[in-house]
């Protein structure tokens, strides 16, 4: 399914992997790609989320949020690595994310680096 609103994706793939093939839509604004394991913890030969493509996500979440009307997190699976990058950014633009802890498994290395990265960006609690 291809949304008609206004939109961005990130797209998550493991390291190496052929890049996700995302459909064309004219209403997708941009597009960023990353490639990391599914992992939580440093293991030999796994690459987990940096600083630096935390904080990647949170700049082109930025630089698109006044245009855009949705965010499209997706990874090969679908439950972990996505929902690790969307719950953080639910909490920080809706001071919310438990549905993605109800529905979802959020890789916690990931959610905690993001969070992070937009925690600059929060308003104060």
């Amino acid at each position: 399914m291809v949304p008609e609103e206004p939109h961005i994706v990130i797209s998550i793939t493991d390291p190496g992997a052929p890049l996700a093939k995302i459909a064309d839509a004219q209403a997708r604004l941009d597009l960023l790609r990353l490639q990391f394991h599914d992992a939580e913890t440093p293991q030999e030969g796994r690459i987990l989320l940096s600083d630096q493509e935390a904080q990647a996500v949170i700049a082109f979440v930025n630089q698109h949020k006044e245009a855009s009307r949705l965010i499209v997190c997706q990874c090969e699976g679908g439950i972990s690595r996505s929902a690790g990058v969307a719950a953080p950014l639910s909490r920080w633009l809706q001071s919310d994310d438990a549905d993605f802890f109800r529905h979802f498994q959020p890789n916690r290395h990931v959610y905690e680096k993001v969070l992070q990265a937009a925690r600059s960006q929060m308003p104060p609690a």
